[in-house]
């Protein structure tokens, strides 16, 4: 198991491995081959940014039996298939950034969620191999403004708008996805808590299905789906998301002022 961190230290960006609360610069990305450097910053020190800024951001809907009709829909019946959705890339954000949510924006929710890094290039992925093509995996936090999800004709909004997809802090490798546990807190109160063997469509199946029409590349991410039901968030709140062996995704909720 390695757990990366991408961080900002005297002015430079860089990739860590980050052990005992240290990180330590390796010489380039998490998705090439690296050498672990010799140059270190205790972790307090740094300012942990997002572990990846993605080209292509995935999620998937009603993917824990706990949530389906949890949503402000009528009830739902089980899927039959993994059901995607885009979120932008321009809505992630590190740990410790603001969810800004935006004006007229109604009841806004924060999905907890266990987020997949896809590590290098695949299109039409056996389901067997999927999980070579996983680099490992990260935290995440899919914003949903429901008023505009129920009311508008697609999600772009209710999903994508700026600073809906926290991530991180970490990305940790060599994880069995089905053996991890889930919690989302607000303002300390856990209010989801889930193990991920609950998923109805497993990360196999998420990054099979996918594809088959997308080609997945290095540093793409999929949030595979959140448990029960999501907490109201609003102005003054803090949002913490915790996975097994990744750690604690934190990030403060402001209004767009």
């Amino acid at each position: 198991m390695v757990k990366f961190a991408q961080y900002l230290a005297h002015g430079e960006v860089a990739y860590g491995v980050v052990e005992n609360n240290v990180v330590y610069q390796i010489t380039t990305t998490p998705f090439e081959e690296y050498e672990v450097t010799d140059h270190t910053h205790p972790l307090d020190h740094v300012e942990l940014l997002s572990p990846i800024y993605p080209n292509k951001v995935l999620a998937i809907a009603l993917n824990y039996v706990s949530h389906l009709g949890k949503t402000g829909a009528a009830p739902r019946a089980q899927p039959e298939k993994p059901e995607p959705f885009w979120k932008s890339s321009g809505a992630v954000i590190g740990p410790d950034e603001e969810i800004i949510i935006p004006r007229d924006a109604g009841r806004v929710e924060a999905e907890g969620e266990l987020v997949i890094v896809i590590g290098r290039e695949g299109k039409h992925i056996p389901k067997a191999d999927a999980l070579d093509y996983v680099l490992g995996y990260t935290c995440g936090i899919d914003v949903s403004a429901r008023v505009w999800q129920k009311g508008d004709v697609q999600w772009w909004r209710a999903k994508g708008s700026d600073t809906f997809a926290p991530l991180g802090p970490f990305i940790t490798t060599d994880l069995d996805p089905s053996k991890l546990h889930l919690i989302t807190r607000v303002n300390g109160e856990v209010k989801q808590e889930a193990p991920t063997s609950d998923l109805i469509f497993d990360v196999p199946t998420i990054v099979s299905f996918i594809s088959e029409v997308v080609t997945l590349e290095a540093g793409d991410v999929i949030y595979t789906g959140t448990p029960g039901i999501p907490p109201v968030i609003e102005p003054g709140d803090t949002v913490e998301v915790e996975v097994t062996e990744i750690g604690v995704l934190r990030n403060s909720v402001v209004s767009d002022e």
